[in-house]
């Protein structure tokens, strides 16, 4: 695929490039408590729902699980301190999508305060750093916890201090797939922090009064800190570890409590099912890394089944661990360049349907499609919670079907978008995206994906069917994309 962009005045369509920016990766480490791992059924992925919890598609009684969030024991308030968006590790029997846990686990990737913060020209991600790691946070697929009181993707604020659980890409980057606040801003000296990475610069022995590095953080190594989860007590250079502990800078803390790390759930003979991002894909099928775990995917069966491997994509991949190889006997989608922010013209029992310009689109709804109300009507909706009218964020992908919902969360009414692949066009006239055509006129402007303006002939001489194209309607709180670009 090829990266264009187009703006219109009253409409925006942006055609980008397959799926670069959702990047691909390692889960950069999971907590595996006691009562998580060994043999039996693991599954590590975003809670999607609450009935007890939905991860991976199976909905997990957790009234008898040993449950761990943040190093804390909560064993009999496991569902009060989860939140959707959360990835977690979950140990426990399946049947069919019914499952029995009896470990959960959620640990953050990482938590202290918001630097460098942009938003991008299309306005759908935001990025910033966290003690030396990137984040982008997306405006239709990243949960904002909102117990902190007015927190959301626009308020979101440099020096915030926050909590952000989710999956690594290729570059090191972290896709949040929930993010809370934890207070407004930071203070050197008394603001709580958590970081893991990989250990460098050690300096003398690794124990109390030490020093190391993460991520480029300097970490000094308090006296007295609980090194218990450390072999000899002390860390060595590459070690993966968790650093806690407070803000003494702009890039260093003193830890209190350093945990070593496992980079992947499971091990040999077990059963897993595991959510991430792929990375390391070089066309072999054979050979590929997901959530820190190396997956061989010659034998799984796809979802969809023209599911094409690539780096960035976010999977659900199951199967049973060979050694260190998770060997996959399904692999299905779970992210997707889909996206679209609409108003409800339609719901059934699985199915919404939104309506832009002169067409609608209908939407498969699943047992794994995320369900949130930013509006705080109600607090965990399911698809009968939604009606006509409601104004939606929706991101998911398409297979033979049509398209299939990742996540959908009920906002309050903003910019109109659809983005989805070019069924086809009429060069200088007009798109069709997902059986909905925009057309184009003198008041078009075009951009390339580095945002520089192209020329309308420059834009369809290089597009091509199948390209990946968005439409943003720049007139907020209307709710209907305009189907003919004009001047305003």
């Amino acid at each position: 695929m090829k990266s264009f962009r187009l703006i219109m005045t009253a409409v925006t369509l942006l055609v980008l490039a397959g799926l670069a920016g959702c990047g691909g990766g390692s889960s950069g480490g999971t907590n595996v408590a006691s009562g998580i791992g060994g043999t039996g059924k693991i599954a590590s992925g975003s809670i999607t729902a609450f009935g007890s919890i939905f991860v991976n598609g199976v909905e997990y009684n957790i009234d008898a699980a040993n449950c761990s969030v943040d190093d804390t024991d909560v064993t009999g308030a496991c569902q009060a301190n989860l939140a959707l968006g959360m990835v977690v590790t979950v140990e426990g029997t399946v049947s069919g999508t019914a499952g029995t846990a009896t470990g959960v686990v959620f640990d953050a990737n990482v938590e202290g305060p918001v630097s460098g913060l942009v938003t991008s020209t299309d306005g759908f991600t935001r990025s910033f750093s966290v003690l030396g790691i990137n984040v982008t946070v997306d405006k239709g697929t990243t949960l904002f916890d909102d117990s902190f009181p007015g927190f959301s993707f626009s308020t979101l604020a440099d020096n915030n201090v926050v909590q952000i659980s989710g999956f690594f890409d290729a570059g090191g980057t972290l896709q949040a797939t929930y993010i809370n606040k934890k207070a407004g801003a930071a203070t050197i000296g008394t603001t709580p922090v958590e970081l893991k990475g990989t250990v460098a610069s050690v300096t003398g022995s690794g124990g109390p009064n030490d020093s190391f590095t993460l991520n480029g953080v300097a970490v000094s190594i308090l006296p007295g800190a609980d090194l218990g989860d450390v072999p000899g007590g002390a860390v060595s250079n590459g070690d993966f570890v968790e650093a806690r502990g407070v803000l003494t800078g702009a890039a260093s803390m003193d830890a209190s409590r350093i945990q070593l790390e496992a980079p992947s759930i499971g091990g040999d003979g077990d059963e897993v099912s595991l959510e991430g991002l792929v990375s390391g894909f070089t066309g072999d099928p054979g050979n590929f890394r997901v959530a820190g775990r190396t997956v061989d995917a010659r034998s799984a069966t796809l979802e969809p089944a023209g599911l094409s491997l690539a780096n960035g994509l976010r999977l659900e991949v199951e199967g049973v661990i060979n050694g260190t190889t998770l060997v996959a006997s399904s692999i299905e989608s779970r992210g997707g360049e889909i996206k679209i922010d609409a108003r409800i013209s339609d719901v059934t029992a699985t199915t919404l349907t939104v309506t832009l310009g002169d067409g609608g689109i209908t939407v498969a709804v699943n047992d794994q499609t995320t369900l949130e109300d930013s509006t705080d009507v109600i607090e965990n909706p399911r698809l009968s919670d939604f009606s006509i009218g409601d104004f939606v964020e929706i991101r998911g992908f398409a297979d033979a079907a049509g398209v299939v919902a990742s996540e959908i969360h009920r906002s309050t009414p903003d910019n109109v978008i659809l983005q989805g692949p070019v069924d086809g066009f009429v060069g200088d006239s007009s798109i069709t995206v997902l059986g909905v055509t925009f057309f184009t006129d003198g008041g078009t402007r075009f951009q390339d994906a580095s945002e520089s303006s192209v020329t309308s002939t420059a834009f369809y001489a290089a597009l091509a069917q199948g390209d990946l194209v968005a439409i943003r309607d720049n007139q907020p709180g209307d709710g209907t994309a305009d189907a003919v670009a004009q001047e305003d």
